[in-house]
């Protein structure tokens, strides 16, 4: 994080101004005055909807920092020539445009699959043998008579 106070913020109009950020800090200017801050700091004051206002109305003007770096907190070309004033030089936007290289051409090889011839397999009939059941031999019914003892339960009281 650069914290460096290298960015000077002067007082053009012709009343005291004072200048919010984010963080709830209060930058005041008398008539003419400047304060260095650090563009964290900067920021943070055009972060501030208020403050902003106070920029677009051209009562405040910024130097020594440079138009690629306020472009890059997100100002547009309009707002830094504004604020800039007369130290204003044209943005020049150097992004570097890569083009994907041109992918070689894969070969795709499709192997043929071999067919191999079959032998042929002479089946055997098959022979059923049959079986035969004897007659199945009718089971013995008895009939029996069950007794049960009944058995007799005393219920155990207590005595007092």
């Amino acid at each position: 994080m650069n914290n460096e106070r290298t960015v000077v913020l002067e007082n053009v109009s012709k009343q005291p101004v004072g200048l919010k950020d984010t963080q709830n800090r209060t930058y005041r200017f008398g008539v003419g005055g400047k304060i260095r801050i650090s563009e964290v700091s900067l920021q943070d004051i055009l972060d501030y909807p208020a403050s902003k206002i106070i920029f677009n109305e051209g009562m405040v003007r910024i130097s020594n920092i440079s138009p690629e770096k306020l472009y890059d907190m997100g100002l547009t070309e309009e707002e830094i020539k504004k604020y800039l004033g007369p130290n204003y030089k044209a943005v020049v936007i150097t992004e570097k445009i890569e083009e994907p290289a041109p992918k070689e051409e894969e070969i795709i090889v499709v192997e043929e699959p071999v067919i191999e011839e079959k032998e042929e397999v002479i089946e055997e009939p098959v022979v059923e043998e049959v079986v035969e059941e004897k007659p199945a031999t009718p089971k013995k019914t008895t009939t029996r008579k069950t007794t049960k003892k009944s058995t007799k339960k005393t219920s155990s009281r207590k005595k007092k």
